[in-house]
């Protein structure tokens, strides 16, 4: 057994709190049902684990309120929020919020309080984002979740990716790294590799970056998360067209629709239409990429995607004004710019009024 296997297995055990119960008890087929839940979730069948997460709350619907009540409710808002249904997983990680603090389960207070702030990052309120992850960092110390302090710390290190402190970024996902490979949270240790490598890339270190993305795919491969196979396929895919490994960039994007289309992730879709349209732009096929472009600004916009619609956006007018369309680039910007500004990132704002000045 592996040790993510292991890690997916003691979640689904009752920690201390849980009532007790039999062999054959609806507390016991409820956990036999997120064990199975969370075995689809990992190889991105997402409409069965969704099914399986609805049966086991409906076993212990009535029942007194206990911490399996507050996982099962985060544990279903993280599918959800993992392929792009972020309202839909916002209400599921309140409930389990608002649970946890009514039985003072502190580990189930410390879990929501990070996927909540997950929820305001990916809408653009870094501030509130920041705010949630210090909350939850605190309550995941001092709850004795380590595992949970150190992907909060990666969290924080994306953060601060965006807002261009790369040194603190490093800092902070190595040190994840680190204290995930000492828990044995493979996934963990994976998706810390994964932004490590995305940094690379922005530094231009693009062996160092294809070392880092190499070894999480190993542990992809080895665990068959569906996934994080999808982020790393993206992640290789911007490594390629970074390298002006054209054809390499453009299979490794197709990977990452297909998982994407699979799983349900519109999120996803987004992000590997965004890719494949750099890689169509880059080709001369216009046509190709405004219509990539189109689909993925109305995907990101579908996931509430703040940071990324702004992205599609700056590169959607690019891709008009290629094609001689002036007045919908000029909207393209104009909205870019509007979503940039209140993303608190004046360097991009600045970027894309450039392209609205009269001289551009």
């Amino acid at each position: 057994m592996t040790s993510r296997e292991t890690q997916l297995r003691r979640e689904a055990q009752p920690p201390h709190g849980y009532p007790a119960s039999r062999p054959g008890t609806h507390a016991q087929e409820a956990r036999e049902l997120v064990t199975r839940a969370r075995d689809h979730q990992r190889r991105g069948r997402v409409a069965e684990a969704a099914v399986a997460f609805d049966m086991a709350l409906a076993l212990i619907d009535g029942a007194p309120t206990s911490p399996l009540h507050a996982d099962l409710h985060r544990w279903h808002g993280v599918l959800l929020f993992d392929t792009g249904s972020t309202s839909e997983a916002e209400a599921l990680f309140r409930r389990s919020l608002e649970t946890a603090q009514f039985i003072r389960y502190s580990i189930g207070i410390a879990r929501a309080q990070a996927a909540l702030a997950r929820v305001a990052h990916r809408r653009g309120d870094f501030a509130a984002a920041r705010r949630q992850y210090d909350d939850a960092s605190l309550n995941a110390v001092a709850s004795g979740d380590h595992a949970l302090f150190a992907r909060v710390e990666q969290d924080i290190g994306t953060l601060s990716s965006v807002m261009g402190d790369i040194e603190d970024a490093t800092q902070r996902f190595r040190l994840s790294m680190r204290a995930l490979s000492e828990a044995g949270d493979d996934i963990g240790v994976a998706w810390a590799l994964d932004n490590i490598a995305r940094l690379r890339v922005q530094r231009g270190r693009l062996d160092e970056a294809r070392g880092a993305i190499a070894e999480a795919h190993a542990i992809a491969d080895r665990l068959s998360d569906a996934f994080l196979k999808q982020r790393l396929s993206a992640t290789s895919a911007e490594i390629a067209f970074a390298a002006g490994e054209t054809d390499e960039s453009d299979t490794a994007s197709g990977r990452a629709l297909s998982i994407a289309s699979s799983r349900g992730d519109r999120l996803g879709r987004a992000q590997a239409l965004r890719l494949r349209a750099r890689i169509e732009a880059r080709r001369g096929a216009t046509d190709q990429a405004v219509t990539s472009l189109d689909g993925a600004r109305a995907l990101a916009a579908q996931s509430e995607d703040l940071l990324l619609g702004a992205r599609v956006l700056a590169e959607f007018g690019d891709a008009l004004a290629a094609r001689g369309e002036t007045e919908r680039a000029r909207t393209a910007w104009e909205q870019a710019r509007a979503a940039y500004a209140r993303l608190g990132m004046p360097p991009e704002s600045m970027a894309v009024a450039r392209r609205l000045s009269p001289s551009s």
